[in-house]
């Protein structure tokens, strides 16, 4: 029995190392909501810089670089305490294989930051161009917190994560409607490619944005979901929908009010700022959330760290012969601890097999993801579409055949093999 309990300590120690090293990632996650919000921000606002020719947002765009550059500041230091020095290596985590190489990713996306500034600030790129560098550093950023929800082995954390992960993707959406926005105000016209597609770029980003809201509200916490109703409420949907309107009326050829971009991004900034305080609330979340199921394992009558102690304080029973009394060929325990260690067996297994199955119904929303991205790729590759054209061309599948996403981009998975090569 003494060995019995001995691995179920063990086993509930792994547990709640594992959860320590997923607070450390949770921090991790907290750093790169907010760096994100901030890139979100120094977009926009280059973007009006650039369309308007550097005429408006100058000193609006040089506050955003610095409150964006704090924030990388920020993450870069806690990265460089994990990664310890050339004497102390970073250490092993689980999951760490997967995750590690999406930090890697992100910073090398972020090594190109301070290159893109310059140009913006010179004026020697274009807002589309600028835009574009910055959806993939966010991009890069937003697929770190994916990860870390996929190798998260506590179900209640792994939700807060999915939950966290929906609600920064779908407001990377309204981030880059924003940015689109605001350049096509400040030039006084839709883009070029705006135009060619007939205002479809904005409807996208508009549906992409309802979809990733809902599903974080499928994961949101119950004592979340109220501010969020007060947020969603305090949001300013009429002069927002009545300025896409005239977006997409550009698209059809209308001219915009330049005088009009400010209002724009100030709207859509507002709104930002409201999903933000949920997107921060959630992030904050995340280091209590593990906190409070170290405490409450710790806290469990059924330890078996506690069973030990009660098995090393038990005087020790001996027979006239010397030898352990014994029953059925294990040593005599007493009644009472014995039934606590049998017990004790009985609830770990059952408590680890009810987190394998609520952990297994929140990855399915991470699975149908994975599905979506790696059909994403085979149309990009096959057919030589950019990334957001994959996904729009899904879409509208899915919604012209009344299937689920996940389910056209199985099947184009599926017919891979038989998808003609990019010419």
């Amino acid at each position: 029995m003494n060995s019995t309990l001995a691995f179920l300590a063990a086993a509930r120690q792994c547990e709640i190392h594992d959860l320590e090293h997923l607070a450390r990632s949770c921090d991790l996650v907290q750093a790169v909501s907010e760096l994100v919000h901030r890139l979100q921000g120094e977009r926009g606002a280059s973007n009006l810089f650039l369309a308007s020719g550097g005429e408006v947002f100058v000193s609006q765009r040089e506050a955003c670089v610095a409150l964006s550059a704090q924030a990388e500041a920020a993450l870069r230091s806690w990265l460089a305490q994990v990664e310890g020095g050339q004497d102390a290596p970073i250490v092993a985590v689980p999951g760490g294989a997967r995750l590690f190489t999406r930090i890697a990713v992100a910073l090398h996306a972020l090594d190109g930051l301070a290159e893109l500034r310059a140009e913006v600030a010179a004026r020697r790129c274009k807002a589309a161009d600028a835009t574009l560098r910055f959806n993939r550093m966010v991009a890069a950023l937003l697929a770190l917190v994916f990860e870390a929800a996929d190798v998260a082995a506590d179900p209640a954390v792994s939700r807060l994560l999915v939950a966290l992960f929906n609600l920064m993707q779908g407001k990377e959406h309204a981030g880059q409607e924003r940015a689109a926005g605001a350049a096509a105000f400040a030039a006084g016209a839709a883009a070029a490619s705006t135009a060619a597609a007939g205002g479809q770029d904005l409807l996208h980003l508009i549906d992409a944005q309802e979809a990733c809201l809902e599903r974080f509200e499928a994961f949101c916490p119950t004592e979340l979901l109220g501010t969020w109703a007060q947020a969603k409420a305090a949001m300013p949907m009429g002069e927002l929908e009545r300025m896409r309107r005239r977006l997409l009326a550009a698209a059809q050829g209308a001219m915009l009010d330049p005088a009009q971009a400010q209002a724009w991004f100030a709207c859509c900034s507002q709104r930002l700022e409201l999903i933000r305080d949920t997107e921060a609330a959630l992030a904050q979340g995340l280091r209590a959330a593990c906190l409070q199921r170290i405490a409450a394992l710790q806290a469990d009558p059924d330890d078996p760290q506690s069973l030990l102690r009660a098995l090393a304080a038990q005087p020790e029973p001996v027979s006239p012969s010397g030898v352990l009394p014994t029953e059925d060929g294990v040593e005599a325990l007493g009644p009472r601890l014995r039934r606590s260690i049998v017990d004790a067996l009985h609830a770990q297994a059952q408590r680890l097999q009810a987190m394998n199955d609520e952990l297994a119904a929140v990855r399915t929303a991470l699975d149908e993801r994975k599905l979506i991205e790696r059909a994403k790729g085979e149309l990009m590759r096959h057919q030589g579409l950019a990334e957001d054209e994959a996904y729009r061309l899904l879409r509208r599948t899915a919604m012209n055949q009344g299937r689920r996403l996940v389910d056209v981009a199985q099947a184009v998975l599926a017919m891979s093999d038989l998808l003609p090569p990019r010419s």
